[in-house]
């Protein structure tokens, strides 16, 4: 059975999409591959329930993947958390 991810798309104007998928790969170098070609596109492409949703990425303030992939970005900063 794969692991279920979680994706949170944060939207410019605040509203948040919640999404539940199973883990798209067991390859770390392709879901790495996979993160940043959705990176580099002008947007973000999902299937949900039969259906194709497109999110143009100007919509997105960002992305939150939970839990984080085992591979990251090379940029990524490591061990931070969340402070007001």
């Amino acid at each position: 059975m794969k692991a279920i991810k979680h994706l949170y798309v944060h939207f410019n104007d605040g509203q948040r999409m919640a999404l539940r998928f199973p883990q798209q790969s067991d390859d770390p170098a392709e879901i790495a591959r996979g993160i940043r070609k959705q990176m580099e596109s002008t947007s973000i492409s999902i299937e949900v329930d039969g259906d194709l949703l497109i999110i143009p990425r100007n919509s997105i303030k960002y992305l939150q993947i939970s839990p984080a992939p085992m591979r990251l970005p090379e940029t990524t900063v490591l061990g931070a958390e969340v402070i007001d």
